[in-house]
């Protein structure tokens, strides 16, 4: 075995991935792969020594649920998540994939990702499949490995737009297509945003019928569920039933109970996890370490309102008439069929991080009424029919037991879920501080988990679940993406007040053998890999 490495990182505690207990060793690594670990190396022609003396070295983390589609155009060194130890994204979740993008929709399309918080126009976005989309990233060289989902939402707009009702025959052979020519392309599965419009529109059995595109390549159904509060017993329950009917791996997105009324629920979502797993359905889910959850202010409202696109509502909504039906229909406490997030929250718990009205943000749509001397629903419905799905809030829905019982999971890993803000935008701190709070807060100081058992929800268990071969792992022979960090400083310094804080105590990240960040520096690696399944 040669004695030769790029660099050697000596005297590390060695934490590999797998839950098992930590060692010290060093490790050597050459040509973006890890060459050797041993207890003591003695190189000859190495470039680097790294002293890793009372710091950590694991596998570089796998930010499982992400909405890094266009910020990775925008800014292809992917700096929030690199600074945080991230060397691998899961992006196309929620249903919303950047392609493939259809010359007949291509309006509707692309006018949903505003959410995503990039400042593209059209002509960066001139692309139509996913293989499209996939070259572009490729051709920026981006600093993280990035594995791709394509958005059921996407490929049901790029056939019938917004429209509100079953597909007929031709379309849904239509959609099928796509999703199969996406995974032809190198998608890793199938994602969905059930609560949002125009994925809510879908019944179980359409979703059921896109899944078993899967089948063939082996991908994956990720689920932004239909409900994460009243009917999440239910939801879990559906998308078990789709994992188990097209005969592929359901993982549930950022598992949470929402709404205080709620709280304690947990404990049967999971049941339902382990019986299902115990009957051979593989299900997994993944969490961000937070009370609060983001998205655009426009979901609040019921996903009927929003058909027809941004153009339609947006004058719909100028209509008193319009509003007071949606106010009774939201009132409603036995209306089926969506997710009430007004309910959920609360107008006190609904906080405004994106607008173009800046003295709104960072209040509370409460705070906004009594400022404005406005009825609070008037306020949405104002700030939509405006903004539409370019104004975002912050919702504060959930209860720390439930937080820590999903943690403790066995088959739950950490995604950030995490919407780009560039630095300028209040976003949520989840951006920028998911994963050295789950280390910082919830190992270190509160205990919920060991710091083994923390980084395999962070390494190997997304990788496994992925399906990726060469990653999640520190082990001779896989890709040299590591972390060194001190496990005694590590912690999010992001708050919801200033969210754009980097963390502290991550020392070095390498992605595929290049260090990527040093003591909060990003050094500008262009080392990741666009990875395709198959």
């Amino acid at each position: 075995m040669t004695n030769e490495f790029d660099l050697v990182i000596r005297n590390g505690r060695i934490i590999d991935g797998t839950g098992n207990p930590y060692y010290r060793a060093d490790v050597g690594f050459a040509g973006g792969k890890i060459r050797r670990i041993a207890k003591r190396i003695e190189p000859s022609g190495t470039r680097v020594v790294l002293d890793a003396e009372n710091r950590v070295v694991c596998p570089g983390f796998v930010d499982a649920h992400t909405h890094d589609d266009l910020y990775l155009l925008s800014r292809p060194t992917c700096d929030d998540k690199v600074l945080q130890g991230v060397t691998t994204v899961v992006i196309g979740n929620c249903g919303q994939s950047v392609a493939p993008i259809s010359d007949a929709h291509r309006d509707v399309i692309t006018g949903s990702f505003k959410f995503l918080g990039s400042g593209l126009n059209q002509e960066d976005l001139n692309i139509k499949s996913f293989d499209d989309y996939l070259q572009k990233l490729e051709g920026l060289k981006p600093g993280i490995n990035v594995i791709p989902l394509v958005g059921h939402s996407t490929v049901r707009m790029c056939t019938m737009g917004m429209a509100n009702r079953k597909p007929t025959t031709t379309e849904l052979k239509g959609i099928q297509s796509h999703v199969s020519n996406a995974m032809r392309d190198g998608a890793f599965g199938l994602s969905t945003g059930l609560i949002y419009a125009p994925g809510n529109y879908a019944t179980t059995e359409e979703i059921v019928e896109l899944a078993k595109m899967l089948t063939p390549f082996g991908g994956i159904y990720a689920t932004h569920m239909r409900s994460e509060s009243e009917q999440e017993l239910d939801a879990i329950v559906e998308a078990i039933r789709i994992g188990e009917e097209a005969g592929v791996h359901v993982h549930i997105a950022h598992h949470k109970i929402a709404g205080k009324t709620n709280w304690g629920k947990s404990t049967d979502t999971l049941r339902l996890m382990a019986e299902a797993r115990s009957r051979g359905i593989e299900v997994t889910c993944d969490q961000y370490p937070y009370r609060a959850g983001s998205t655009y202010l426009a979901a609040v409202l019921p996903p009927r309102v929003l058909a027809d696109g941004p153009k339609v509502y947006g004058s719909r909504l100028r209509d008193a008439a319009f509003r007071a039906e949606i106010v009774s229909e939201i009132k409603d406490a036995n209306s089926p069929g969506w997710e009430n997030l007004i309910k959920g929250a609360g107008f006190d718990g609904i906080m405004i991080s994106v607008s173009r009205h800046s003295k709104y943000v960072g209040k509370t749509i409460a705070e906004i009424a009594d400022l404005e001397r406005k009825d609070p629903f008037n306020v949405i419905f104002d700030l939509v029919a405006e903004e539409s799905r370019e104004v975002i809030a912050i919702l504060f829905m959930m209860g720390d037991e439930d937080i820590c019982r999903i943690m403790r999971n066995p088959w739950t890993m950490i995604g950030s879920d995490g919407i780009p803000g560039f630095g300028i935008n209040r976003v949520h701190p989840r951006m920028t501080g998911t994963f050295p709070r789950v280390l910082g807060k919830y190992v270190r100081k509160e205990g919920v988990l060991s710091l083994e058992e923390a980084v395999r929800k962070m390494t190997s268990l997304p990788a496994q679940t992925f399906g990726l071969k060469s990653k999640g792992l520190l082990k001779e022979g896989f890709d040299a993406d590591l972390v060194v960090f001190d496990p005694d400083t590590i912690i999010d310094c992001s708050t919801y007040e200033e969210p754009n804080r980097a963390p502290e105590g991550i020392c070095n990240v390498f992605v595929n053998g290049q260090l990527a960040a040093e003591n909060g520096r990003i050094l500008g690696a262009a080392s990741g890999q666009v990875l395709r399944q198959n």
